[in-house]
């Protein structure tokens, strides 16, 4: 037994600021939405997203240490930028923060949600679209929006917000994380999730 969406909701206000607090609602609204399209269970989804980012604030250079105590794998990337590793530390904390067991596509889901992951799941791909689109997202418009969503899976909107976000990185004079590519690579070739 967990407590229950609301409750987690509450918990959740409590953690993070007003403005990454409304991020969550809205990575909520969109989960939901997808979960139902792909016919995945929206409860599980919205719990998924409204905890996605409970620990946004909680890292520092600690962090990495910290989750390979945990069994977690630290990617490269995220030694060098430790906030990304906030997904890990809500997939080591979601079991006490929900105070029950929570299954372990729960966890799976929020600790891959920002570089993605070639086994993060179905629910690990609602979250990571969810976080990449929901309406508070300034980066994006309704057109960027309505070509994700055009897309027929979650796979194919997956290689849509990729190839977005490689656009800007090529820009930017940034480079994706290999575990990124391991994912997009994993797609193209037919995988799924």
């Amino acid at each position: 037994m967990r407590i229950s969406y609301t409750e987690l909701e509450n918990k959740v206000r409590s953690m993070v600021k007003e403005k990454r607090f409304q991020h969550s609602l809205g990575v909520v609204s969109v989960s939901r939405m997808l979960a139902d399209r792909f016919g995945l269970s929206t409860d599980d989804a919205a719990y998924i997203g409204i905890y996605h980012d409970a620990y946004r604030y909680s890292c520092d250079s600690t962090t990495p240490e910290y989750c390979r105590e945990h069994g977690i794998e630290v990617f490269p990337e995220e030694e060098k930028e430790p906030m990304l590793l906030h997904g890990a530390l809500s997939a080591i904390h979601f079991p006490e923060d929900a105070e029950g067991d929570v299954p372990d596509y729960f966890r799976i889901a929020v600790r891959h949600h920002t570089l993605g992951h070639k086994e993060m799941g179905k629910y690990g791909a609602v979250l990571y679209i969810a976080d990449y689109m929901e309406p508070g997202r300034k980066h994006l418009d309704d057109n960027d929006r309505a070509r994700i969503l055009s897309c027929s899976s979650l796979e194919d909107m997956i290689i849509t917000i990729m190839d977005m976000q490689n656009e800007y990185f090529k820009r930017e004079g940034m480079q994706s994380a290999a575990v990124s590519v391991d994912l997009y690579d994993y797609i193209k070739s037919g995988g799924e999730l």
